[in-house]
């Protein structure tokens, strides 16, 4: 203490001694609880970059530098501390390993103790509700939903593009947020939730403050956290959303829960439901459970990376216009046969093709199997994982073994590798491997994309028939926004549409 006293100028009001010395100690007692990383590993920079700035500012490269420059695990330093990166071929042998913790992988990336961080908690603490309602519930039920998906498709996109003949301007990530934010309301709420201005608007913007809050709070020493939530705008629109829901949802669900009530006094089958209001109801099997902070987990896992893939998707429309033709085709042919039957979305292989090359060719992420190393744990080259580390495998998406000529965009690459023998269901969209590891891959692959895909597809169906679409003159590909390795569609993505005749009518196929 004298020596942060000596620290301290002379003559200064007591009060304004106590604020410097205060500083002074935070600043200490960050150093020294800093992570450090981990031995044996050695540590990425680029750029002449601090490690930190090399992987928040320069992600991917510093992901492709390292595994060029190391043979084996190398480490990032993020802004919540250093975590080990494993070359993809190590993919398989960890991808159910039972050392590795899924949910402690992300507990650090997010202020879970504090008000309006709900869903998180729900989800890092207990994900069995979101988890069953998801991998059960409504995997099960995609057929149930598919008509709600239909209707709302046709809905929102004439709300949000319109009838327009003539080219317009379009902030894409803006306009799709909002159809995909009322195409998993519907499923998630129903219809008339889905519609309603308030949730919408919760829907899209949760996510995003809850990130913004927790990265500026990461970069904050932890001794001062409380004091700038208080400061931090998005922390009180995280409060106002997390309430305005309780508002929204709570009477819907007590509504639920007393149909349901009502059927077993009666002896009767409880009404069958196909949102996810009443699955989490059927899967809490009458505990507690925060059903709000469900929704709102549900929210933050779906909309925002059903967003960037189907902004992804039109920006491949427009950059690789032969392909349009051949996906109308295949839309009219499937639809036209068994108009939104089980097996229509199944038998859109070109679709499905042109998705997933879509996400090999510009990935979001460059690595992905996030997991909290629970005890040391030996892998087969002989490498050790301390525990208390954290992981993510590398994806591979270029490897030419695998993928030839891997810098082109093949629309049809993936319905080719299934045409050959023993490999009609290796390469669908929502099929994980280690070599297309976007989904994540093993028992905490991505829950929801079976849904996700459904949902993109459909969408799909509506923008190429009713619509065309077109990069704005003299520009190309919008450049992506990035940030710790991954790339998503910058706000500002502009990009042109117009109306046109579609050859069926999808509304009553």
């Amino acid at each position: 203490m004298e020596a942060i006293q000596r620290l301290v100028p002379e003559g200064l009001p007591m009060s304004l001694q106590v604020v410097i010395a205060t500083l002074v100690l935070g600043v200490l007692y960050s150093v020294v609880t800093a992570d450090r990383p981990f031995a044996g590993f050695p540590v990425i920079s680029v750029n002449g970059k601090s490690p930190k700035k090399s992987w928040i500012w320069h992600g991917r490269q510093a992901l492709t530098e390292g595994l060029q420059r190391f043979s084996g695990p190398f480490q990032v330093m993020t802004g919540t501390g250093p975590k080990i990166i494993l070359p993809n071929k190590f993919a398989d042998e960890l991808r159910n390993h039972p050392s590795l913790n899924f949910n402690k992988a992300f507990a650090k990336d997010f202020m879970i103790n504090y008000p309006g961080f709900e869903a998180h908690r729900l989800g890092l603490r207990n994900d069995s509700l979101i988890q069953d309602t998801v991998r059960v519930k409504l995997t099960q039920s995609l057929n149930l939903v598919t008509g709600d998906l239909v209707d709302e498709t046709a809905a929102s996109l004439h709300d949000v593009f319109g009838d327009s003949e003539e080219w317009t301007t379009r902030f894409i990530r803006d306009d799709m947020l909002e159809v995909v934010a009322r195409l998993s309301s519907r499923v998630f709420l129903g219809k008339e939730l889905c519609r309603n201005r308030r949730w919408l608007d919760i829907s899209k913007s949760y996510t995003v403050d809850s990130f913004v809050v927790s990265r500026i709070m990461r970069a904050v020493p932890s001794i001062f956290r409380p004091i700038a939530y208080l400061f931090i705008p998005q922390s009180k629109s995280l409060r106002n959303a997390v309430r305005d829901a309780r508002k929204l949802i709570d009477p819907e669900v007590q509504r639920r829960k007393a149909a349901v009530d009502a059927a077993h006094a009666a002896g009767e089958k409880p009404p069958k439901v196909a949102d996810t209001i009443g699955w989490m109801y059927e899967v809490a099997k009458g505990h507690d459970a925060d059903f709000v902070a469900g929704q709102l987990s549900l929210t933050m896992a779906a909309i925002h990376t059903t967003t960037e893939t189907t902004c992804a998707a039109l920006f491949d429309i427009c950059q690789y216009p032969d392909v349009v033709q051949q996906l109308r085709e295949e839309i009219i042919e499937v639809i036209s046969q068994g108009g939104w039957a089980k097996t229509s979305l199944y038998k859109l292989k070109l679709m499905d093709s042109f998705l997933k090359e879509g996400q090999r060719h510009n990935p979001m992420g460059g690595s992905t199997m996030n997991r909290y190393v629970e005890k040391d744990l030996e892998l087969s080259d002989g490498t050790v994982l301390p525990k208390g580390s954290r992981m993510m495998v590398a994806s591979n998406f270029m490897d030419p073994t695998i993928y030839p000529e891997p810098e082109k965009f093949d629309a049809a690459r993936f319905l080719k590798m299934r045409q050959q023998p023993g490999q009609e269901n290796s390469w669908q969209f929502v099929t994980t491997s280690p070599a297309h590891t976007l989904f994540g891959h093993g028992q905490h692959a991505c829950p929801g994309r079976f849904f996700a895909s459904n949902e993109v597809k459909i969408a799909l169906c509506y923008m190429l028939l009713k619509y065309d679409w077109r990069f704005m003159p003299g520009e190309g590909r919008p450049a992506p926004r990035s940030f710790e390795g991954t790339n998503g569609v910058d706000q500002k993505s502009r990009i042109q549409v117009r109306r046109r005749k579609a050859e069926i009518d999808l509304d009553n196929c």
